[in-house]
């Protein structure tokens, strides 16, 4: 039974996700707010509400597995099956300003995040743990990426001004959204802590793939669909834009919330995260583009990860 509730919590999860959306950008827009930064900003955030609110809930209830493993699997999925599997339609160009800001500040996400939370060697401590001064620190950092992302934009001389009416039904998807996801959420956190006691299996395991994966559906179509349109920078830009929000914004929130503590297994994944995520910058870097070899390999990494994740 708990498998069935946690299907359905993702089918409506991604619902709500894809109404908050709608009606998120076209708010957005009657209010005259230029194209780009309600690609960087509205969509990025509204996009990552899934996420936030299992990340919210989990911490609530303590499940550390639950929400460090979402975040994390969340994070290598975007960063390598999912930009891997668009380098299989076409050599994915990068343009080098999303190289020598976004992506750099992608990896410093990562040197922060390890770094926060290693306490047993920079603090000394018994325990590593993400503290809620740590994680108001992660909120500040976020504030930094966005308010930087949106000064860049406002820069750009061809920055796209679109208006539209107002609608009604816009604030009704968000509000809609909004209770279908923190319903979601919910039901997605409590099935997977029962799936993983009954399996006997940790809540990271279950956070790492099936809800990393799961809560990650919409960004894989919107890239696919981006990318046959021609559109690498969107899809690129979205992935590097969510693995950056996924550490500042939302872990942030949940530490503040509860302070988080990180396990032995979590550590070593928040190493590979890195690894990958330099491994990824180099590929990006050589020329300036991701190519079909280099996208299969970043797809079996993906899967021997996941195969050492089950392993353990």
């Amino acid at each position: 039974m708990n498998v069935i509730y946690l299907v359905l919590g993702f089918l409506v999860i991604i619902k709500g996700s894809n109404l908050l959306v709608e009606g998120s950008v076209n708010l957005a827009k009657f209010f005259k707010i230029p194209t780009l930064i309600i690609g960087l900003t509205v969509v990025a955030i509204a996009t990552g509400v899934p996420e936030i609110a299992i990340s919210i809930s989990s911490s609530f209830k303590e499940a550390n597995g639950i929400l460090l493993g979402n975040l994390l699997g969340s994070n290598m999925f975007n960063i390598l099956f999912i930009l891997g599997l668009i380098a299989l339609f076409k050599t994915v160009k990068v343009k080098k300003e999303i190289i020598t800001k976004n992506y750099l500040f992608a990896l410093l996400s990562c040197l922060v995040l390890f770094i926060v939370s290693y306490d047993v060697y920079f603090d000394n401590a018994s325990f590593n743990i993400i503290t809620r001064t740590e994680g108001i620190l992660l909120l500040l950092l976020a504030g930094v990426f966005l308010y930087s992302t949106v000064l860049a934009t406002l820069s750009d001389k061809k920055m796209q001004l679109e208006r539209q009416k107002f609608r009604f039904k816009d604030l009704i998807y968000i509000i809609v959204g909004f209770v279908l996801i923190a319903i979601s959420a919910e039901v997605i956190v409590n099935s997977s802590v029962n799936i993983s006691r009954f399996l006997g299996i940790s809540e990271n395991i279950i956070g790492l793939t099936i809800i990393a994966v799961g809560t990650n559906l919409p960004e894989l179509v919107t890239s696919i669909v981006a990318v046959k349109k021609g559109e690498t920078d969107i899809a690129v830009g979205n992935l590097i834009g969510t693995n950056i929000y996924n550490i500042f914004l939302i872990l942030g929130l949940s530490a503040t919330i509860n302070p988080i503590l990180i396990e032995a297994n979590a550590f070593i994944d928040i190493i590979i995260l890195a690894i990958t995520s330099l491994l990824v910058y180099i590929f990006i870097n050589h020329k300036k583009d991701i190519n079909r070899i280099e996208g299969i390999i970043m797809i079996l990494l993906y899967l021997i990860y996941i195969g050492y994740v089950v392993i353990r």
